[in-house]
């Protein structure tokens, strides 16, 4: 079952045409990021001060990752509403569940099928770690972890939402149309609420999904050791990161 469910999911248009759009969005957002962060370091080569405030989460992973957290916001609800999606629309869904399997055992392979596809197109931003590492960048690994760790439940959430969606829609495009006004409302709801008093405030901050588990999961204190590890590590532009 597993293994039928994987198949589909690689071997479908969507998984390969969102990696073919993440890839040079990645990679711009990783060159945006590290440039200015390069001249900060210069700059902050003999400011033990300037330096302790340098974070190459702040600076550099975080901006990076952002370019995936779009992808995933606005792309992956295609590639998950496919597992379900065109199941339903060939009626092969309906044979599926006359098979010996338990429901609960279906929705597992769906899942897991979308978790595959997520942690195949976090491989663009992944790539960017090792590319940090190559140039000489300083990484903290618990910081790192946190921050996958919470793009990684945010695509996860965005794929159950997809799958609930799919579920519950005739056709694809009326998932697809479900679960984009799930993800995308977070956002109106962010900028029309931020600020407002009492249950609208508490909304706003309910709606902000990938800036909650980056709050919980992506912060951790970045000592100023690091951070003049990092500014004595990286070299770029002519001077150190």
């Amino acid at each position: 079952m597993i293994a039928k469910e994987l198949r589909e999911v690689i071997n479908g248009r969507a998984l390969w045409t969102m990696l073919l759009l993440l890839c040079p969005l990645v990679g711009y957002s990783f060159f945006q990021a590290t440039t200015p962060y390069g001249e900060a370091s210069a700059a902050a080569r003999d400011s033990p001060a300037m330096a302790s405030g340098l974070s190459p989460l702040d600076g550099v992973l975080v901006p990076t990752f952002g370019a995936f957290y779009v992808a995933v916001t606005l792309l992956f609800p295609f590639v998950a509403i496919r597992v379900l999606g065109r199941e339903k629309e060939s009626g092969s869904l309906r044979l599926l569940v006359q098979l010996p399997y338990r429901t609960a055992t279906l929705i597992a392979a769906k899942m897991v099928a979308v978790a595959t596809a997520l942690f195949i197109a976090l491989i663009p931003a992944l790539s960017t770690l090792l590319l940090w590492e190559v140039l000489g960048g300083h990484l903290s690994a618990p910081e790192t972890l946190n921050l996958l760790g919470g793009h990684l439940l945010y695509g996860l959430l965005v794929g159950a939402i997809a799958l609930f969606s799919a579920a519950i829609s005739d056709s694809a495009a009326t998932a697809a149309i479900i679960t984009l006004s799930f993800t995308i409302g977070s956002w109106v709801l962010d900028f029309a609420l931020a600020g407002q008093p009492g249950v609208l405030g508490l909304l706003s901050r309910l709606s902000q999904i990938a800036d909650l588990f980056t709050a919980l999961l992506c912060r951790t204190p970045f000592r100023g050791d690091d951070a003049r590890a990092a500014a004595g590590q990286w070299p770029l532009q002519g001077g150190p990161l």
